[in-house]
């Protein structure tokens, strides 16, 4: 009876996660949510809401992650079923200029 037990706890920590991801001026929309370690992943709809494809588990790190922004890592808890993240800017620095005295060419002519 004590394997049984266990193994009806096991499966009830295994939940459905959702959640929220904005930015300070409003939601996000496609905005990536991975499980860390894993190809299992969504994104956000134009409201910044997802709910996660997989049922997910108490330890289990979510990875979310958007051009411009840092990359945050939320770890489950015992009683975690729906996160709400606000991104932070992540501001890009480019040292030095682009070269604009060759033009660009995508093909070879054949001059």
């Amino acid at each position: 009876m004590g394997c049984l037990t266990n193994t009806l706890q096991a499966q009830t920590t295994e939940r459905t996660v959702t959640g929220k991801v904005s930015a300070a001026d409003g939601p996000l929309e496609n905005v990536g949510i991975s499980l860390k370690g894993s190809t299992e992943g969504t994104v956000t709809d134009k409201n910044g809401a997802f709910t996660f494809p997989k049922k997910l588990s108490t330890g289990d790190v979510l990875v979310i992650s958007y051009l411009g922004f840092k990359t945050q890592e939320i770890k489950l808890k015992d009683d975690t079923s729906f996160i709400e993240v606000t991104l932070e800017e992540e501001y890009v620095t480019f040292t030095g200029a682009p070269n604009s005295e060759k033009p660009y060419k995508s093909k070879r002519s054949k001059e």
